[in-house]
């Protein structure tokens, strides 16, 4: 009974956003109050009563967009903190969130694979990790399936894409993706932290598409407005 109480203590979590103990991530009472989005695109991933869709007006390679919250407190602090602030250990909290999502679908079972969108090596070095890609890891072990790495890159360095408008966005990662490995057939998830114009996420979806995955669907902790 000590021993089983001991394994206990040394495998609790702790909640990223009130630091209560936890089996693991966010505790109930956090996730109670990030901003779910209702009835949303399946495609988009905006509110269905949100006039003006995003496809009209950029080269759209999704298939399915998956981006449960809302891009507003407290959900953005903890998305900054993963990027900005060092915080690796958000990306387990948040890609168990988007998981138990993800999991909970019926299409889910007829993706093959699982990737992140890439950093450039420069990028990388700096931060010390890829958040997408530690977004990706809890979602492939809950999934059961492979989460795709190496093939997936970067051929330049991008500005970052907050400080852009929507068209240079586009502008600024066209081109920007190189597929080396075999994806022919695949059907992929697609993960990164924050889905905004889709601009990322629709250029490696082009690319991925273009090298003859069958299907990319994009998936999301948050869409932003």
């Amino acid at each position: 009974m000590v021993y089983r109480l001991s394994l206990g203590r040394l495998l609790a979590d702790r909640c990223p956003g009130c630091d209560v103990t936890t089996r693991s991530g966010f505790c109930a009472e956090c996730i109670a109050d990030f901003v779910g989005i209702d009835d949303p695109c399946p495609l988009c991933g905006l509110d269905t009563a949100v006039p003006g869709c995003p496809r009209d007006s950029a080269r759209w390679s999704l298939d399915r967009v998956v981006a449960p919250f809302d891009y507003v407190e407290p959900l953005r602090i903890h998305v900054q903190r993963l990027k900005f602030a060092g915080q690796r250990r958000l990306g387990r909290a948040l890609g168990e969130l988007l998981a138990a999502q993800i999991s909970a679908m019926p299409e889910a079972r007829h993706v093959d694979a699982i990737a992140a969108v890439p950093l450039h090596r420069s990028r990388l070095l700096e931060r010390g990790y890829n958040q997408a890609f530690e977004l990706a890891r809890p979602i492939a072990a809950e999934l059961r399936l492979p989460l795709l790495h190496a093939g997936l890159g970067r051929r330049r360095a991008t500005a970052a894409q907050s400080r852009l408008t929507a068209e240079a966005r586009y502008a600024n990662v066209r081109d920007a993706f190189q597929i080396s490995r075999d994806v022919h057939g695949i059907h992929i998830g697609l993960v990164d932290d924050v889905l905004t114009t889709g601009a990322t996420l629709n250029a490696l979806a082009g690319a991925l598409k273009r090298a003859g995955a069958s299907r990319v669907d994009g998936w999301t902790i948050a869409r932003s407005r």
